[in-house]
């Protein structure tokens, strides 16, 4: 049995679904002075650099990236970022995962 390369999403789709999620951000924050996009270690942070990218090209948000470190084999440890909590205390805040094989887009209140 031969494997193929399947395609799911091309650079352009991928791009576009990037843009689509930076939008809902927006739409979801337009009264925010700052969103915090917090990516998860590895490919989140990756994810969300590209979604602040956008946001930060279609609005006047200010973003602050943060990145969440999780040790994703022992979860039980504790969980850090790269900003203080101070940062991100009262403040918009979406939390990015890649979705390929975990994770999610949601927005948490403080």
């Amino acid at each position: 049995m031969i494997a193929e390369n399947n395609i799911i999403l091309d650079n352009t789709q991928i791009n576009q679904k990037i843009k689509r999620i930076a939008y809902q951000i927006y739409e979801s924050n337009s009264s925010e002075k700052e969103v915090i996009i917090a990516g998860i270690v590895g490919n989140g942070f990756i994810f969300s650099k590209k979604i602040a990218k956008v946001l930060e090209e279609i609005s006047t948000i200010t973003v602050t990236l943060c990145e969440v470190i999780i040790d994703k084999k022992k979860p039980l440890r504790p969980i850090t970022t790269s900003i203080s909590v101070n940062d991100y205390k009262n403040k918009s805040l979406v939390l990015v995962d890649d979705v390929l094989n975990s994770g999610s887009y949601f927005n948490i209140r403080n």
